[in-house]
């Protein structure tokens, strides 16, 4: 090869090196104008609200960095039991279920959810659809409230649904709330409860939805209402009232406080003036006095006096087994050795001393006599007449009466048909008003009945206040 050969080539080889280094350089700058332009007009960097899994997210738009908590990171809500519907006037429904977020850290902040109302058809009569809140380890009551179904039929049933977007957030705040309420009030009118709510934190709190929900015996939800406040500042306290247009059935009964009572029964030979086999009346006031006991809650205690010519304690004393009461009270039965008198004296104070050995204060003492004669026992030892007998024999159970009332004791007089002295026994009872006229004794279960209420001061077994708190959200 000559030099003239070398040089040729090594001068094409240069030529064809900065060709490409020129082409190059221009793809170069073109990717990067075009980048340049996608980066400004087309590229949006990794956020929580782009619809993508991207960025250091565990979900899309959740987790990680996110303040969206995803839902496979958290316990879902949990329905604490199926709704439960008042008729709080004709036509005119309300809806309670209680729902828990047993996640102790997270809040829920959007809880999409909707009710389905059926007839006894099974047919769908509404649907109402909503979201709420649940405060982290909460158990709150989501209220529906003037729900009209259709053609005014009454739900038979309800469900409830908790939709699938919820929306999570660990950045909650905490709030320090204090919540107390009084007791029931006006139950036979228009109900009402009033409670008190103070802020104890130190920043001011928008927005406080609160529910009620009063509760039976049996723990079943009764009643339920609900209301705002829309501001409570700092340290500030402020009063709430609960009310309902009518009154409500309170379940399952529970009495302010149990009582001790004694059955006074006549057994004197006019208790069988209507039929002896089986004797009448006192058939049916045992029966109606057993159907009594039925009224009675697990706490009280019943005795059993039989009267006559004498009385008779046949339950020795006071006892809480109503198996054996109204064994008792079957077993009461006219005496056939001779004139069967009536000694209301006699019948109070054995009443009155079965109470005095309970001997339980905290306990309401009730005696309830019930007669279908004239006191004429004991006889006035220097009478002459009946008449003499008679003033004699109602004095004693006079005095005896108000020596029990002295002690505490409530006294019912039940009077049965046209053989009583009205004005006499309206002294023995408490009051006026204790005191109950039965013409016959088909009479007698209502007007036992009617006791067995005023006796029991009726109360919720649980009345209880959740809150949410919405804040500037709503």
């Amino acid at each position: 090869m000559d030099f003239e050969q070398v040089q040729i080539g090594e001068v094409s080889s240069w030529a064809s090196r900065r060709k490409t280094i020129f082409l190059s350089s221009i793809v170069l700058v073109l990717f990067a104008i075009t980048y340049s332009i996608f980066w400004y007009f087309w590229y949006s960097p990794p956020s929580c609200s782009d619809g993508v899994q991207n960025g250091d997210e565990t979900g899309i738009d959740c987790g990680g960095s996110c303040p969206v908590i995803c839902s496979t990171d958290v316990l879902k809500p949990i329905i604490r039991w199926d709704p439960r519907m008042f008729e709080i006037s004709p036509g005119v429904w309300n809806a309670l279920v209680y729902v828990e977020n047993p996640n102790v850290n997270i809040d829920a902040t959007y809880v999409p959810y909707k009710f389905v109302f059926y007839d006894e058809n099974n047919q769908i009569l509404e649907e109402r659809e909503g979201a709420t809140i649940l405060p982290k380890a909460k158990t709150v009551g989501i209220f529906e409230g003037s729900i009209l179904t259709k053609n005014n039929h009454s739900p038979q049933k309800a469900i409830f649904e908790i939709g699938k977007n919820i929306s999570w957030d660990e950045n909650g705040e905490t709030y320090d709330l204090d919540m107390t309420h009084g007791s029931l009030e006006n139950l036979d009118d228009e109900p009402r409860v009033e409670a008190n709510i103070k802020n104890n934190g130190v920043e001011e709190i928008k927005n406080i939805e609160l529910v009620i929900a009063i509760f039976d015996g049996y723990d079943n939800a009764v009643a339920a209402s609900r209301t705002f406040i829309e501001s409570l500042k700092k340290n500030q306290s402020q009063k709430i009232l609960f009310t309902w247009p009518r009154p409500f059935n309170l379940g399952f009964r529970i009495c302010e406080k149990p009582s001790d009572i004694v059955l006074a029964l006549d057994k004197s030979g006019s208790m069988a003036a209507l039929g002896q086999n089986p004797p009448q009346p006192l058939t049916d006031a045992k029966t109606a006095a057993s159907f009594f006991t039925l009224n009675l809650g697990p706490e009280d205690g019943v005795g059993v006096v039989s009267f006559a010519t004498e009385a008779i304690n046949i339950s020795n004393g006071i006892i809480s087994d109503f198996v054996s009461v109204r064994d008792a009270i079957e077993s009461i039965k006219i005496e056939s050795n001779g004139t069967q008198y009536t000694n209301i004296f006699d019948a109070l104070h054995k009443a009155r001393l079965a109470i005095a050995a309970k001997a339980d204060n905290d306990y309401s003492k009730i005696i309830i006599l019930l007669t279908d004669g004239i006191a004429n026992n004991p006889q006035n030892p220097e009478g002459k007449t009946e008449e003499d007998d008679i003033k004699y024999a109602e004095n004693l159970a006079l005095e005896e009466a108000i020596k029990a009332k002295t002690e505490g004791l409530i006294i019912y007089t039940i009077g049965l048909g046209n053989n009583i002295n009205e004005s006499f026994l309206k002294k023995i009872a408490s009051e006026e008003s204790n005191y109950f006229f039965a013409p016959t004794a088909d009479n007698l279960k209502i007007i036992y009945k009617d006791i067995s209420y005023d006796i029991c001061k009726e109360i919720p077994a649980r009345i209880e206040i959740t809150y949410k708190i919405f804040g500037d959200s709503i």
